[in-house]
């Protein structure tokens, strides 16, 4: 599946999402701002870097709308999941913003960090290696050299 995340203008509220599948059919949604990458950027690096294909955008390219998909994600933290991987995504996604605000912590630390997170979501945290925790965090770190120079209107496409 292709995604593209399209940045919006600087007034805007919103940037763009598209993911178009190979049988040609697509869903769009907006992202909105964030001082950072966008959450459904995180989603996509962790996803993709991890293998996760039954996470989010798993979900978007097996035939879900991207609305239909945040719907179900949104609940997640109040009741129960139907996929454990929606709580563990979310807790690691939310994680992994905080250190964007406020820098990173040791793979210890982190991984303590996002135990507590995924207890607080009432589900057992996923096995990240330290050395996954490094893919992901240099995934996220090159994501964001192509995202920040980006003039609105520009995209950046990648394969799930």
């Amino acid at each position: 599946m292709l995604v593209r995340f399209t940045k919006g203008s600087v007034a805007a509220k919103n940037d763009a999402l598209v993911c178009e599948r190979p049988d040609g059919t697509s869903s769009t949604a907006a992202m909105p701002k964030q001082g950072i990458l966008p959450h459904d950027a995180f989603h996509f690096v962790v996803e993709t870097t991890l293998g996760w294909t039954d996470a989010f955008f798993g979900q978007v390219a097996a035939g879900a709308s991207l609305a239909d998909t945040t719907a179900r994600f949104h609940p997640v933290k109040k009741s129960p999941a139907p996929l454990p991987r929606l709580r563990q995504i979310e807790a690691l996604v939310e994680c992994l913003q905080a250190e964007q605000w406020g820098g990173a912590s040791d793979p210890v630390a982190f991984i303590a960090k996002l135990a507590a997170a995924c207890r607080r979501t009432r589900t057992t945290p996923p096995t990240i290696a330290p050395a996954d925790l490094a893919r992901v965090r240099l995934a996220l770190r090159e994501f964001g050299a192509a995202w920040r120079p980006l003039n609105p209107g520009q995209s950046i496409e990648r394969t799930f």
